[in-house]
């Protein structure tokens, strides 16, 4: 086998409290990605449907750098071909460079035979995250490729566990960030106690999983105090919406990733409501793209 076509699903990363280390798959959006073997010795990149200018330079392409971290490890000297066929926008905190990067891995994990680990997959992937965030984070590409909801347990070295999620019906506006990147702005000096609040929420997030209580998770992840009042400041209107969506019987509502999409937690019955607000208030925004109707999904990385 030299070619191979796989599905990669969007993510919501730190999910409220967990910074860096929470992410959860979604039913939808979604991009694919198309690996081929050659004779070229080379990396290289091809984006379909790209109205967003992706770069395709292998150093500043996500799904790039995770691949020349796998053909440095493993000395590879196979030439790549690597065509990523884009159904969401990227920029927005959906975790869509994750998708790219971990469907990478796996891709050449089936083709070159490498029987890499989950986790030795992750850790390769997430190399290419410092192609968009400037930091080999590895939330994101642990949910797009294993799906569900991820904690990631140690960064040295990489363990990640999987819970598996109910299908919680999500809201998700999407909106693209006006700026590359808003790490480099959070401060983590919150205060005691703040951190003990911080640490108390990551605690009802996995408790909520275990329960499948989706009442408790909502509120458990609509508090964040390290990187929501930094992202939400770069998101016009993001406080009314959090207030009224809230209100009309969300389970929870948060920033999604890095920003500046935004997730609710809603039911069947008022998702329409969540989402025709969500629609409205954020409509102005130069960079809304539009609100997914979406679910949370145990399915990562499929091949197609």
């Amino acid at each position: 086998m030299n070619k191979i076509k796989l599905r990669a699903p969007a993510s919501s990363a730190n999910v409220g409290p967990g910074y860096d280390i929470f992410a959860m798959a979604l039913q939808m959006p979604y991009d694919e990605i198309e690996i081929e073997l050659n004779d070229s010795n080379k990396i290289t990149i091809e984006i379909i449907n790209d109205t967003q200018n992706i770069p395709t330079d292998i150093n500043d392409n996500t799904a790039g750098l995770a691949a020349l971290a796998l053909v440095k490890k493993f000395n590879i000297k196979q030439g790549i071909h690597i065509r990523i066929i884009k159904n969401m926008k990227s920029g927005g905190g959906m975790g869509t460079t994750g998708a790219s990067a971990a469907g990478c891995i796996f891709g050449l994990n089936e083709l070159l035979g490498l029987k890499l680990s989950d986790n030795e997959i992750i850790d390769l992937a997430r190399m290419g995250e410092v192609a968009s965030g400037g930091s080999p984070h590895a939330d994101n590409v642990a949910a797009a490729l294993l799906g569900g909801f991820v904690l990631v347990k140690s960064y040295n070295p990489i363990d990640v566990l999987k819970l598996d999620l109910p299908d919680f019906p999500i809201a998700l506006a999407a909106i693209r960030k006006s700026q590359r990147t808003t790490r480099g702005f959070i401060t983590y000096e919150i205060g005691q106690e703040k951190l003990k609040e911080q640490m108390a929420r990551c605690s009802r997030v996995i408790h909520a999983i275990h329960t499948k209580d989706i009442v408790e998770f909502g509120k458990a992840v609509s508090v964040d105090y390290i990187a929501e009042p930094v992202r939400s400041a770069a998101i016009p209107e993001y406080n009314f919406v959090k207030e009224n969506v809230l209100k009309v019987g969300a389970y929870g509502c948060n920033v999604s990733g890095g920003g500046s999409s935004v997730f609710a937690l809603c039911n069947e019955n008022n998702i329409d409501e969540i989402a025709g607000i969500m629609e409205k208030a954020f409509a102005e925004n130069p960079h809304f793209v539009k609100v997914y109707k979406t679910k949370t999904s145990n399915k990562g990385v499929e091949k197609i």
